[in-house]
């Protein structure tokens, strides 16, 4: 088991869930840690503790100089709502990273906007 004082502000950790499955976020100050969450429904900061529930935290690395930047992406985004496919846990943290979206978001993104274009179906 990890422990908070393991990781520093700004590191992508990691949580396995449903066998194969991992579950990311930012740490931040304080032993907490930044994630979106279909547990709760959204992005929520919760600590290392709560992040893991139990589980080893995988440690997937930092960018010297852009924690600062990375943590403050990733707090504004507390309180906005958990999608599986538009805005999930991968979503959230490689947004705070500051990387592009992957194809697969895009496309995503892409068919949300145009279903919303269409507006709602008529009987």
């Amino acid at each position: 088991m990890n422990d908070k004082d393991d990781f520093r502000p700004g590191d992508v950790v990691s949580v396995r869930f449903g066998g194969v499955l991992r579950h990311y976020g930012i740490v931040t100050y304080g032993g907490r840690v930044i994630s979106n969450s279909r547990r709760y429904d959204g992005v929520i900061s919760q600590t290392i503790e709560d992040f893991s529930n139990g589980r080893s935290v995988k440690w997937h690395g930092w960018e010297p100089g852009s924690e600062y930047l990375a943590l403050e992406r990733a707090r504004r985004r507390l309180g906005h709502d958990y999608h599986l496919t538009g805005s999930n846990c991968v979503h959230l943290v490689r947004h705070a990273r500051g990387r592009k979206p992957t194809i697969t978001q895009i496309a995503r993104g892409t068919f949300e906007a145009f279903r919303d274009m269409a507006g709602p179906k008529r009987s």
